[in-house]
């Protein structure tokens, strides 16, 4: 059974007005529990409109989403259990820091969740390892850290809360390359390890191709594909056309295809196109 299914969802903002639009519009997909799942398109195609339904914070206008076959919206019991189950953190998180040291920020999900104070200590040691926090920063505020620390430990503190989903929207925007690609570790780790269903926003196509299992288009507030990397990637024209481009690498081998030379046209990264190059070249790394 899907961890989470969205069926027939659909959300309108300022229904029944004339200003009323469509967010998304009778999307229908299931996640399998422990995919890695990358959310891409163009800006106002719906991304963060649908991943905020997955734990509750916004109500489907018509359908439904199921959290482990249970529609979240059958109770306030279900709706409540459901934003536990499920994590989101927001794009630029770290503005939603307020505590007086790290780690009450992190400790902060699972006080909510009235867990023991050993429970707590060892959720928040836990979810600090994940995200390259040591317990030497515990008593820093989190306002003396930099961007990107500051970004993981409001990372930290959705993990700390040890969701069965974890959703992030966003989570590299505005970080600086080794930045970025720590986040990117991270997730990856974390995924790895745990086991548990991750699902993440983000504009780089590059990115979700290093880290997804499958990737979910969004387009004009509908689901436009969802498959798998090579899969969707293959139909670049198709996201050409949605505002979407594939990696400048993919482009390059797709020309080098063209124009003859054997290579493999499923090359979404750097690190891909640098393997596949010493491949043809028989192993050389001149």
């Amino acid at each position: 059974m899907p961890v989470l299914q969205a069926v027939n969802v659909s959300h309108r903002y300022t229904q029944a007005s004339p200003t009323q639009f469509s967010a998304i519009e009778n999307v229908n997909i299931e996640i399998e529990n422990g995919e890695l799942v990358g959310i891409i398109g163009h800006t106002g195609s719906g991304k963060s409109t649908l991943v905020q339904h997955f734990n509750g914070l916004l109500k489907p206008t018509e359908g439904k989403i199921l959290l482990d076959g249970k529609d979240i919206w059958e109770s306030k019991k279900t709706v409540h259990q459901s934003r536990f189950k499920v994590g989101l953190c927001f794009q630029y998180p770290e503005y939603q820091l307020f505590e007086e040291t790290v780690y009450k920020d992190i400790a902060f999900g699972p006080k909510n969740m009235k867990l023991s104070e050993e429970e707590i200590d060892k959720a928040v040691r836990k979810a600090a390892e994940y995200v390259g926090i040591s317990a030497s920063m515990f008593q820093k505020s989190p306002f003396d850290l930099s961007g990107g620390e500051k970004r993981r430990v409001a990372i930290a503190g959705v993990m700390a809360m040890e969701p069965q989903v974890l959703i992030l929207d966003e989570p590299t925007a505005g970080l600086d390359p080794k930045g970025r690609d720590r986040i990117l570790d991270m997730i990856k780790a974390y995924q790895k390890d745990t086991k548990k269903t991750v699902i993440f926003v983000s504009h780089s196509m590059e990115d979700v191709a290093k880290l997804a299992t499958k990737v979910l288009v969004m387009n004009k507030s509908r689901v436009a594909m969802y498959d798998t990397v090579d899969n969707v990637y293959s139909r670049a024209e198709e996201l050409t056309e949605m505002g979407l481009n594939v990696p400048q690498v993919t482009k390059i081998f797709m020309s080098l295809k063209k124009q003859g030379v054997d290579v493999s046209q499923n090359i979404y990264t750097v690190e891909q196109g640098k393997a596949e190059l010493l491949r043809l070249l028989g192993g050389s790394k001149k």
